[in-house]
């Protein structure tokens, strides 16, 4: 599976080295980086340029200004020869030399459009793992008020010529409202699989204090235009009872439909199985 790697930055040349490096260590290259820089002004386009001397695949380094992430996002899809494609911001890292190795395969032998796991939330002011950010129990109702974080997710290339893009007007919450787009109008084939993909930074700017009510304000503007006021009371429901429940998602599901096209597996020994249990969450 040719896999895209799309980093978008700007003036963060000292994160950037960290992600640049989990690229480089895994077992399994890219078919190809590229680097979207909004015209950094610090040393990211040495650093950059020092990469792409030592990398054994191609490295793009786009610097041109642009309007936020989904802009340079955007971008970088145009921009992809691969089959697949995944985001990398330029303060988190992949998790360990066998993700792009294990993520392709996932792609290659399913029918998936889009696989994602988990992510490692990184505390850097206290240099240690603060949370593991699971995605095991994904349906409609999580979707109202969660998303599965980026960095979490691979997707096949030709998902974005039937889903379009991301909405460059929103400033924080354009993934989210890409999901909900590809999952409830397009019914777009997920896995789910049972691994940590990225270590994702605390600070990025979807989840700083300072952007807190803003991303807020965005959430509720994406739930509103995909899901009816039923459909955000049960997910209150959902949240806070039914899901912490041994089969209360199962019982729900007979009154809100839950379900989306989304497959849960597991790896052993190379090999992908069905985890089913993944989704009741006993």
């Amino acid at each position: 599976m040719k896999i895209s790697i799309v980093t978008p930055t700007w003036n963060r040349a000292e994160r950037l080295c960290s992600s640049l490096e989990s690229v480089a260590n895994q077992q399994t290259p890219p078919w190809e980086h590229i680097v979207v820089d909004n015209l950094s002004k610090d040393g990211t386009a040495a650093l950059v340029a020092e990469y792409a001397r030592a990398a054994p695949y191609p490295v793009r380094h786009i610097r041109e200004a642009d309007g936020g992430i989904y802009q340079a996002m955007n971008k970088g899809i145009a921009l992809t020869t691969g089959e697949a494609l995944h985001f990398l911001n330029d303060d988190d890292m992949l998790f360990g030399p066998d993700v792009l190795t294990s993520m392709g395969r996932c792609l290659a032998l399913t029918d998936a459009d889009i696989v994602f796991g988990d992510v490692v939330l990184l505390d850097e002011g206290h240099k240690q793992v603060q949370s593991y950010r699971r995605h095991r129990q994904m349906n409609r109702l999580t979707l109202v008020e969660r998303t599965i974080t980026q960095q979490a997710i691979f997707y096949r290339r030709d998902v974005f010529d039937r889903c379009g893009t991301f909405d460059p007007r929103l400033r924080i919450a354009a993934d989210h409202e890409w999901l909900l787009k590809a999952f409830l109008k397009h019914d777009i084939r997920g896995i789910y699989l049972k691994r940590p993909v990225a270590v994702f930074r605390i600070g990025g700017v979807s989840n700083d204090a300072a952007s807190e009510e803003a991303h807020r304000r965005e959430r509720e503007e994406v739930t509103q235009k995909y899901f009816s006021p039923r459909e955000i009371r049960a997910a209150h429901l959902f949240r806070r009872l039914a899901r912490k429940l041994p089969f209360g998602a199962a019982a729900l599901n007979l009154f809100v439909p839950l379900r989306l096209n989304v497959r849960t597996l597991r790896e052993k020994n190379g090999a992908l199985l069905p985890d089913p249990l993944a989704w009741i969450d006993l």
